[in-house]
């Protein structure tokens, strides 16, 4: 089935997961795509990257949003011209948006070992006690969960590391509590993980 995940998230975050095994074919007979959606498409070259950014527009569409809502900043930042807030992401085979009445942030990871190898451009002093630094898992809850608000917060340049800090993580880790840290100006957030096997989903607000 496609549609993998579509489930409300603190009460006012409605999150679709896509798991895309369908042909670009599929896709576009499916959607009636932008101007500008037509445009963008024809820059992506990756035969799996159009088809995540399809299937993107799937579920845009699957949320009764029509493709013209839709539209990018200056820096690749998705926006809506309704009311609501829309964070965007994918990773493989798989792609995911959220959207809410309040600012929203979403990120979809699958699991790398090269993690390992990045781990001190993102990781704080203070949260090598929160997780095993070792584990794929742990290392990609913590990335996926800062990529999410940094999604939410847009704000250029600031760091997974120093600015972006985890403050607690729980048992099962589907649970973070975050605080950022930017100039003199101090924001925490909560986040809700989806731990699957082939991947994982941050949630925050």
């Amino acid at each position: 089935m496609p549609l993998q995940v579509s489930k409300s998230f603190f009460k006012n975050i409605n999150l679709s997961i896509w798991n895309i095994d369908e042909s670009e074919d599929f896709f576009l007979s499916q959607i009636n795509l932008t101007e500008n959606c037509k445009k963008r498409l024809e820059l992506i070259k990756s035969p799996q990257k159009r088809n995540q950014f399809l299937s993107v527009r799937s579920l845009i569409k699957l949320n009764d949003v029509q493709l013209n809502d839709l539209y990018y900043d200056e820096f690749g930042a998705p926006y809506l011209k309704s009311n609501k807030y829309i964070s965007i992401s994918h990773t493989n085979n798989f792609s995911a948006i959220a959207i809410s009445n309040n600012p929203v942030g979403v990120d979809i990871e699958h699991y790398r070992e090269k993690i390992k190898k990045i781990k001190h451009k993102f990781i704080n002093h203070a949260e090598t006690k929160l997780i095993d630094i070792n584990s794929v898992r742990d290392l990609t809850v913590l990335w996926t969960v800062k990529e999410s608000i940094y999604k939410l917060y847009k704000k250029q340049g600031l760091s997974f590391k120093n600015n972006i800090k985890i403050k607690s993580v729980s048992d099962d880790f589907k649970n973070c509590s975050i605080l950022v840290e930017d100039l003199d100006k101090k924001s925490f957030f909560n986040s809700e993980n989806i731990i699957h096997s082939d991947y994982i989903c941050s949630i925050v607000k």
